[in-house]
């Protein structure tokens, strides 16, 4: 990497963000007529700039022809970032070579590389196909070479290639499609997460306590991934107690999208009722398709006159749009929009005439996009803990969109003693996205005992917009009095086992939930009313909750009111509440906390609470709260909290007392990992998981990661990655010694579900220094020059007045400056730092100055070094 050190005199402070600067200027001005002729399309001849443009030292030339045609690539093979029009592709090995006569190495592309990219090889011409084929190893190929129009820019600084390529030479691939290659199944690795909590309750001279602790372990080897979750419980005068909630290995089938497990777990849910089960699972992924695939979005079809631009927008936000060619069209890339809103598709033909149209959109889970399938098998056997005997199994669930408007589902179940059947349709319509399904079962148990019956389901959800209303789950389900679930068979053949009667578990007969919200305009606040109820038919009565409620603001400030009424399925009994809460920010800065007051008035009385919470820290890593409540009763409580978020675990705790009692709880939680570099603390971990290694440069933060850094072994850990999605990592250089330069401080990553992925961010560590050469005639370097160690490695370019900026340099060597290619255009000059102490590392630039002497020279002096320091103590040490 070039760096520059910029200065308008002797006393100059460093400044490392200035660095490119020489090196982009000298590029830009000789490279700009050239780049604005490219850009029109126009090919002007070679020209030649003066160096008179720029400062010089005496008479001396300088040589600058290398930054002729922009910033100067060495010949050579790089690990770039590798970019299509702006979309990553990822990480790859591209050669760069000087072409003849260039002066500047540029990009070569093979075959290989191009299908990389996406390019449609069939759309190549005859003879750019003809020159890949026949190319070899000596040979470059521009993009250029091969397609028309298409453009390659460099960035050495960040590693990275933008390459430019029409669209028509595209392979057409869904939006947000990233290639199964670049999955990254990360490496062999061990983890546990925990979840640690103590409570402890007093009452007078009595008290009682528990202890929790859930741990989620994982073992990855290759594509396989070991889990196991467990919780361990312990309560006063009882034994610790440790259950097994599930252990299974899983891998990921992208061939078929689709993962398979084995060993205890649960089944989705998605068209029986879960149940838990020891056996193999074969379900598909679908966080394995691109975003415009996942989640349900209508296809959007249409006819063009001419060539045409198509607009598609919802509730008056742009959501897509596109130019189409003549004749039909069909637009199925939608991203998935939540419960939607019909699409308003606007097409404007060329002659500026516009025809528009609406397409319906309202999404529920069951829908699906035309076209897709999703599917699960599972067989074995259940796991509940309860019963006296597991019973074999087998289910099977396929669900496929059939159109815009259709989506069918089915599925059978298998058990011993148990058959169970559903098929169900969701329809997307004008006025609402509706799905329906019914379950048929039927069971036998000993003694002769049957039972069978049927179970219908119905939801609907709608948004209308324009009326500000968002029916955002409506759901009836009625049960026929024989219908039972695997696990009502299950637990009443256990019944029997046990010499039990053929009574039925509680079974639900029907069953209501409804969720409205209704937005009343602009400053008057939402209104949403919230209810259910449900009844059974072994048990009278039902149970009913119905709850209305308003929210608003006024200015800064936030309110709301709610009114509840409930009935208890057991007792019969009816209560009616009512609450109103208020919040009020005390401050307008980021820290500021808020008070919150609420009053609560029900069957007990009247009961009122206030509460004082904020955060502190750079990056809010501390939150607190402190709370006074008073019942209906009269009777008063106070309690406080906090929280603290590290980069290597969260801790809480608490306190409350009144009425005689107190409460005190404490609670940890994060994660260990161990990986190839070693073990590493960290928050709490998520499925998928990056460890960032960066040498050297302990302390530097990872931006967006919630308070991570790396520690002093030059590891950090980051949890919660988005499975089979793009995940940029990136590090923040702030606070990092000056002797500590990060290569790059973005890199981006496509991990697979489960994976524990590396995440190599190289480091150059060394001495930091500022030299002030001059030459044999006490002229300064000339501007420009460029300065290399004694392998020949380029470390910096020579800035005003003949100062240089390097980094990594040992306490002692020799350095040679080149401004041209004959012997009397380059010199060398020798430095020497005292020895820095360990805790003195980064505490600032080392500073010297040199004088520099052609080959056949004399004595190289160097004097007046000194070094730079926070308390500017450090002696001068000067060297013959």
């Amino acid at each position: 990497m070039n760096h520059i050190w910029i200065t308008r005199g002797p006393r100059q402070t460093p400044a490392a963000t200035l660095k490119p600067a020489c090196l982009a200027l000298i590029s830009a001005l000789l490279a700009w007529p050239v780049a604005a002729a490219a850009k029109n399309g126009t090919t002007l001849a070679q020209v030649e700039f003066s160096d008179q443009f720029f400062p010089r030292s005496g008479e001396k030339a300088i040589d600058l022809s290398r930054f002729a045609r922009g910033n100067p690539v060495p010949s050579g093979s790089y690990r770039v970032d590798l970019y299509v029009n702006g979309g990553w592709i990822g990480r790859t090995e591209v050669g760069f070579k000087d072409a003849a006569g260039s002066g500047i190495a540029t990009p070569c592309v093979t075959a290989a590389l191009l299908m990389q990219m996406g390019v449609d090889m069939t759309r190549l011409t005859p003879s750019a196909a003809a020159l890949l084929s026949n190319a070899d190893g000596s040979t470059c190929i521009g993009i250029a070479d091969v397609i028309a129009e298409a453009g390659a820019e460099y960035d050495s600084s960040e590693l990275r290639l933008d390459l430019s390529i029409p669209q028509a030479m595209l392979r057409r691939s869904a939006r947000g499609y990233v290639s199964p290659e670049l999955w990254d199944s990360g490496v062999t690795a061990a983890f546990v997460g925990y979840n640690f909590n103590t409570y402890r309750l007093g009452a007078g001279a009595t008290s009682s306590q528990q202890s929790y602790l859930g741990l989620n372990g994982g073992v990855n080897l290759g594509n396989w991934y070991l889990r196991h979750t467990a919780s361990v419980v312990k309560q006063d005068q009882q034994p610790l107690r440790y259950s097994s909630i599930a252990t299974y290995a899983q891998t990921g089938l992208p061939a078929i999208g689709s993962q398979l497990t084995l060993g205890q777990t649960f089944t989705s849910g998605r068209l029986f009722d879960s149940f838990a089960l020891t056996g193999v699972q074969l379900a598909s992924d679908p966080r394995m398709l691109p975003d415009s695939q996942s989640g349900y979005a209508p296809v959007v079809r249409g006819v063009a006159r001419t060539n045409a631009k198509v607009r598609i927008t919802q509730n008056g936000n742009i959501l897509y749009e596109t130019t189409v060619a003549p004749g039909p069209f069909e637009i199925n890339d939608l991203y998935p929009t939540g419960y939607g809103g019909d699409l308003n598709v606007m097409i404007t033909e060329a002659d500026g005439s516009v025809q528009s149209y609406a397409v319906p959109y309202a999404a529920l889970a069951e829908l699906l996009r035309p076209g897709s399938w999703r599917y699960s098998l599972s067989t074995g056997q259940t796991r509940n803990a309860g019963w006296l005997k597991q019973i074999p199994v087998l289910q099977g669930t396929l669900e496929h969109g059939i159109s815009n408007d259709l989506t069918l589902s089915g599925g059978v179940q298998l058990a011993s003693g148990y058959a169970a059947a559903v098929a169900g349709a969701a329809v997307n319509t004008p006025i609402g996205a509706v799905a329906a399904d019914t379950t048929y079962s039927r069971a036998s148990f000993s003694g002769g005992h049957m039972r069978s019956g049927q179970s219908t389901r119905v939801t609907y959800s709608k948004q209308l917009h324009e009326l500000g209303t968002n029916f955002s789950l409506a759901a009836y389900r009625y049960s026929s009095r024989g219908y039972l679930t695997l696990n009502d068979a299950g637990m009443l053949q256990d019944n029997l086992a046990r010499g039990g009667a053929a009574n039925e578990p509680q079974q639900r007969r029907n069953s209501l939930l409804f969720n409205i919200s209704q937005t009343l305009g602009e400053k008057r606040g939402t209104l949403s009313a919230v209810g259910t109820t449900e009844n059974y038919w072994n048990r009278p009565g039902s149970t009913t909750t119905f709850q209305l409620s308003y929210s608003n603001s006024l200015g800064p400030a936030s309110y709301n009111l709610s009114a509840r009424r409930q009935k208890d399925v057991l007792s019969g009994a009816v209560s009616t509440q009512f609450s109103i809460g208020l919040s009020i920010p005390l401050g307008r800065e980021i820290h500021s906390p808020s008070l919150y007051a609420s009053a609560f008035r029900g069957n007990g009385g009247t009961s009122l609470q206030s509460s004082l919470s904020g955060t502190a820290g750079e990056q809010s890593q501390f939150s607190y709260g402190v709370s006074a409540n008073r019942d209906g009763s009269g009777v008063t409580s106070q309690s406080v909290n906090g929280q603290y978020r590290t980069s290597v675990a969260d801790f809480a705790g608490s306190y409350g007392r009144g009425n005689g009692t107190s409460q005190m709880s404490a609670s940890i939680s994060g994660g260990l990992v161990a990986h190839p570099g070693g073990v590493t603390l960290s928050q709490s971990l998520g499925d998928t998981i990056a460890v960032v290694e960066a040498r050297d440069a302990a302390g530097a933060e990872l931006p967006n990661t919630n308070g991570v850094a790396i520690d002093r072994r030059g590891y950090a850990v980051v949890p919660y990655l988005t499975a089979y999605r793009v995940n940029e990592i990136g590090i923040d250089p702030k606070g990092l010694s000056t002797d500590v330069e990060l290569k790059s401080t973005s890199q981006q990553i496509v991990p697979r579900a489960g994976a524990v992925v590396m995440v190599k961010f190289d480091t150059v560590t060394g001495r930091s220094a500022v030299i002030d050469v001059t030459q044999a005639d006490g002229q300064p370097l000339p501007f420009g020059a460029t300065i290399h160690n004694e392998q020949g490695t380029e470390l910096g370019l020579a800035g005003q007045a003949g100062r240089v900026f390097v980094r990594g340099i040992a306490d002692s060597g020799e350095l040679t400056a080149k401004w041209g290619n004959t012997p009397d255009a380059q010199c060398s000059f020798s430095y020497r730092f005292a020895p820095r102490a360990t805790n003195a590392k980064g505490v600032g630039f080392d500073t010297a100055s040199a004088a520099c002497r052609t080959k056949a020279g004399t004595v190289v002096r160097n004097k007046g070094m000194r070094t730079l320091s926070e308390a500017g103590t450090v002696p001068v040490t000067r060297a013959e």
